[in-house]
């Protein structure tokens, strides 16, 4: 059990400290025994000085040692020299008696009450010096050294002797040792069961924090084998998720039940709606600014504009608006799914306060849309990140006031019809007398027309049979339709000519000229060109004609057309009739 815990050196000694008290008591004794022991055999050989002086210079070892250093164990080694000196000090006064060797014994004997082996080692180191060095002074002959009554001992005999009194010293160290584990194993019991205690305390302390609905309060599992603080903690942790998620709950349902409520009162305004919106969905979810942009317009028209925003219970009004895919709020309408920022650009976005300007943590964009439609984007801005739930709750939201603008926008949009409605049913019954007058103005009008219509038809296939060559251009130059004879007098097709310009009919000179860009300035402003003009044909080559560029007016008499007729005179020009009068026409042309 001993080796099962490692101990500090505080938990060692506060394990050894009764056995050690206790030691030292009687110590405290044993060695004034000691040391009275020595003034007795002193009566034997008169050997005072050495009982008093060695003897007391032993005790004064000892004593000063446990009196300086009284937290530390080196007065208890001291201790073991001290019953080392003393034995060689009893065998001296007694000129060596066999029975005074004794005394090595019993004092390995007494340190083994301290169970702490190594206390043996200073001993038997002391008494195997002295007896080594004794002996072989005794048996140098000098005088005045005792070792032992024998005259002589052999090396056989010494080391016999020797031998035995280590193996004597080895069993009172293995006891003192195993004593020692025995001791630290009681330690260990002790400590475990003083730690079950206080788990058992603690695990008490947490199930009652528990049920006062302290979640919050941790517990240290002390082992892997704390079943019960396990299954504390795992049940604290069941009641925290159900907590927490009762809290989601309910963060949702309020939350959604504030929106509902602000549909309710300003459904009929989407403005209004809108600014109540997102001051309520800023303030509930600790947000720190926020916008709702919504859609307009179609086509090459679409943008997003900011409707509605806030910021720190002020309002800012502010004009904005962004196109389709322009930044992170048109990115977010284009792809019709949240965005959730918390690496925000310095220039994004600052949030203001009295204490200056700041970028926020995180940035939180929602496409307002229901499953069908899409209407606009809710962009918020915090200094704090949203957690899972919150942004839940805010897609929720979303999705709430999605419908009910849309809803909104069509209430408005039928009020609006049915306004206009009724504006134009006052007009229409206005109108429909004065209709009534005009229509008889109208048909004669029209069989009018239709009687002119038919005979412009009639000139104009008059004109196509009699082989005069015709084509139609806008104002810009450009053809619109040309009759068969021009088409078989240029070579082409009418699909290869239709919607290009007049200049695929002379040469590049002629095309780059200021004369003709004025002959087109003129023919736009009302001003009809007669005259003979050189052209090219498909083939390049060129082609003389003889006609008239006409102005065709619309109905405000604002010119709309050009018309061309004109007459193939490039075999007249070939023989040499009238080339001299062309060339000047081509020239002034």
């Amino acid at each position: 059990m001993a080796k099962k815990i490692r101990f500090t050196k505080q938990e060692r000694q506060k394990a050894f400290l009764p056995i050690t008290q206790k030691s030292d008591r009687i110590m405290v004794y044993v060695l004034l025994l000691y040391f009275v022991f020595g003034l007795v055999l002193a009566t034997f050989y008169d050997t005072w000085t050495i009982a008093i002086g060695v003897g007391g210079l032993s005790l004064l070892a000892y004593f000063i040692t446990k009196t300086v250093l009284p937290e530390h164990n080196l007065y208890q080694y001291v201790m073991s020299g001290v019953f080392a000196v003393f034995s060689a000090q009893f065998i001296y006064q007694m000129h060596g008696m066999f029975e005074m060797h004794f005394f090595f014994f019993v004092g390995s004997t007494l340190l083994i009450t301290y169970r702490n082996w190594k206390l043996i080692l200073p001993l038997l180191v002391i008494t195997v010096i002295h007896h080594a060095w004794f002996a072989w002074l005794q048996y140098s002959g000098l005088k005045e050294i005792y070792f032992t009554q024998l005259e002589y001992m052999d090396l056989q005999a010494f080391i016999f002797h020797a031998l035995l009194a280590a193996v004597i010293m080895g069993i009172c160290a293995y006891w003192s040792y195993d004593l020692g584990n025995t001791t630290l194993s009681d330690a260990a019991k002790n400590i475990i069961l003083e730690k079950q205690v206080d788990q058992v305390k603690n695990n008490i302390a947490f199930a009652e924090s528990i049920t006062t609905g302290d979640l919050q309060k941790e517990l240290q599992v002390a082992d892997e084998t704390d079943e019960l603080s396990k299954s504390l903690v795992k049940m604290r942790d069941s009641l925290r998720i159900a907590h927490m998620r009762e809290e989601e709950e309910k963060f949702l349902s309020v939350g959604l039940t504030k929106v509902g409520d602000i549909i309710r009162q300003h459904n009929s305004d989407p403005t209004v709606l809108a600014e109540e919106f997102i001051k309520t969905l800023v303030k509930y979810t600790g947000m720190n600014q926020g916008g709702i942009f919504m859609h307009e317009g179609d086509g090459d028209n679409e943008r997003l504009t900011l409707l509605a925003c806030y910021a720190y219970d002020r309002k800012k009004f502010l004009n904005k608006q962004l196109n389709i895919g322009e930044g992170m709020v048109g990115q977010c309408f284009y792809e019709r799914a949240p965005i959730y920022m918390t690496q925000v650009p310095k220039e994004y976005v600052k949030i203001t306060s009295g204490l200056g300007e700041a970028t926020p943590q995180c940035i939180f964009l929602v496409p307002v849309m229901t499953s069908d439609d899409i209407v606009g984007v809710i962009e918020l801005a915090s200094f704090s990140q949203l957690k899972t739930y919150q942004q839940q709750f805010i897609i929720r939201a979303a999705e709430n006031i999605a419908s009910a603008i849309i809803s909104s926008r069509t209430t408005h949009q039928i009020k609006m019809l049915l306004a206009d409605a009724e504006q134009r049913a006052e007009e229409m019954r206005s109108q429909e007398e004065e209709m009534r007058q005009n229509m008889e103005e109208l048909q004669a009008t029209q069989e009018e027309m239709s009687r002119k219509g038919f005979d412009t038809e009639n000139r104009m296939r008059a004109i196509s049979e009699s082989g005069i060559a015709s084509i139609e251009f806008n104002l810009r130059g450009q053809i619109i339709d040309a009759n068969e004879a021009f088409l078989k007098l240029m070579g082409y097709t009418l699909d290869e000519i239709r919607g290009k310009h007049h200049r695929i009919f002379v040469d590049e000179q002629t095309a780059a000229s200021f004369e003709y860009e004025k002959f087109w300035a003129d023919l736009a402003n009302g001003i009809a060109h007669p005259g003979q003009y050189k052209r090219v044909n498909k083939q390049g080559k060129p082609v003389f004609i003889q006609g008239s560029y006409c102005i065709l007016n619309d109905q405000q008499g604002k010119p709309a057309k050009v018309l061309k007729l004109a007459t193939d005179v490039t075999s007249l020009v070939r023989d040499g009739i009238k080339w001299k009068n062309f060339q000047s026409a081509e020239t002034l042309n």
